[in-house]
């Protein structure tokens, strides 16, 4: 399914514009979106990190997690979303390349679980902003931010592994 998806795609106007290289504005489409990527990633990491190590209690205590998150969410949705369309523009320059990747398989997986528990820390706070902090959670905020924390390294390495995991003919 994902082969003929590749393929269909690697045949679009739109492969045909940010896969050029002949061109010097088509280009520069692929470097500057990686550029872009990658500081959408950092932000991404960075927000994550400081929300999952409040949770564990190693960074942040003078500021409640409600606060944290209102500060950190913003950035984190709007990197995200950066992400997705420079991630798409990759995706459309080489699409058997990434699609078919299993680093990009797993990296999807994993993105799509990390962001079911910022969705639920976003959630909870706004409805409870003590419910981290409160005693009857802690060893949910503890399991979750432990469990978010391994993902997005796990994220991070499956992304990375994309450039080396490419088992297609040559």
């Amino acid at each position: 399914m994902l082969e003929g998806f590749a393929e269909w795609l690697s045949l679009t106007p739109a492969n045909a514009v940010v896969s050029d290289t002949n061109e010097f504005l088509t280009w520069l489409i692929i470097p500057l979106s990686q550029c872009i990527h990658i500081i959408c990633v950092a932000i991404v990491m960075m927000s994550a990190g400081l929300l999952n190590m409040r949770l564990l209690g190693f960074t942040g205590r003078q500021q409640s997690f409600a606060k944290m998150s209102a500060d950190l969410m913003p950035w984190f949705w709007t990197a995200l979303i950066v992400l997705f369309l420079t991630g798409t523009v990759q995706t459309l320059a080489e699409p058997a390349r990434e699609l078919l990747n299993i680093g990009f398989k797993t990296k999807m997986v994993l993105l799509f679980i990390t962001v079911l528990i910022m969705m639920f820390y976003e959630r909870t706070t706004k409805r409870d902003p003590n419910y981290w902090s409160a005693p009857a959670n802690r060893n949910l905020a503890n399991a979750l931010a432990s469990v978010s924390l391994v993902l997005w390294i796990g994220i991070a390495a499956a992304g990375r592994m994309i450039a080396y995991l490419d088992l297609r003919p040559q």
